[in-house]
């Protein structure tokens, strides 16, 4: 059991990352990897996709569910407010929560986040019938 433990477990959001203890190698929003996981387990992804809709156009840079995540995510994480998300796109674990598509270009910048967070509340985060 104790080898186990320093082998660490693989997630299913993101199967190139591994948790485990490595001592002084921390990252300071690394628990939100663990909600990630949660996320996963419990099918949220699906029930974003299911019962919020994106009014956005098509053609659009970030995923619906990254931006939903990132502003929850970040929220969880003692982030009060979209400032912090300049500084939050280059964070690894912010990048690595997120689908693959921003795992290397990072996580969507303040102007951006507001503008999601605006139009979400604005549109009362839109249930589908389904």
């Amino acid at each position: 059991m104790g080898e186990d433990q320093k082998q660490g477990f693989q997630l299913s959001f993101n199967r190139f990352l591994r948790v485990g203890f490595q001592g002084s190698r921390v990252t300071s929003d690394g628990g939100l990897i663990l909600v990630r996981e949660l996320d996963e387990r419990l099918g949220f992804s699906k029930l974003i996709e299911q019962h919020l809709t994106d009014s956005r156009a098509k053609n659009t840079r970030f995923p619906f569910a990254d931006l939903f995540r990132q502003s929850v995510y970040s929220r969880l994480a003692g982030y009060d407010d979209v400032n912090d998300a300049e500084r939050l796109s280059h964070d690894p674990t912010i990048r690595l929560i997120g689908s693959e598509k921003i795992w290397d270009r990072g996580a969507a910048l303040t102007s951006r986040l507001q503008t999601f967070e605006t139009e979400v509340r604005i549109a009362g985060l839109s249930l589908s019938a389904g």
